[in-house]
């Protein structure tokens, strides 16, 4: 699989399969290397964020209604996406080092291929 695949923007609802065992450039290693692909989920955000602030800030200081706005105006002219970004993690065989790619997969219906 090439490293243009990952700024592919799935237009549908089209899957996306990737495999799970890939032959991929290694940063560490310097080299293309056989690395394995696994999906991160579960992690935590940061409180120290833009929109954390900005939410406490509000709620500290009392805003009207600001903790239960309504989700319509969130989006301010544009549609919200039907899709969502999948985090990808890469870990190479040799030297045992993960890394996330800068730009994250797009796509409405994801697998990884066993």
């Amino acid at each position: 699989m090439r490293r243009g695949l990952l700024k592919f923007v799935n237009p549908g609802k089209v899957m996306v399969k990737i495999p799970k065992e890939q032959r991929r450039y290694c940063p560490s290693c310097d080299e293309h290397t056989e690395q394995t692909v696994k999906e991160v989920t579960n992690r935590g955000t940061s409180p120290f964020k833009k929109k954390h602030r900005k939410r406490q800030r509000k709620i500290d200081k009392g805003y009207g209604s600001f903790p239960f706005e309504d989700p319509s105006h969130l989006a301010r002219g544009k549609s919200n996406p039907t899709s969502s970004k999948h985090d990808l993690q890469f870990s190479c065989k040799e030297c045992g080092k993960a890394w996330k790619p800068r730009n994250q997969l797009r796509a409405a219906k994801f697998e990884i291929e066993r």
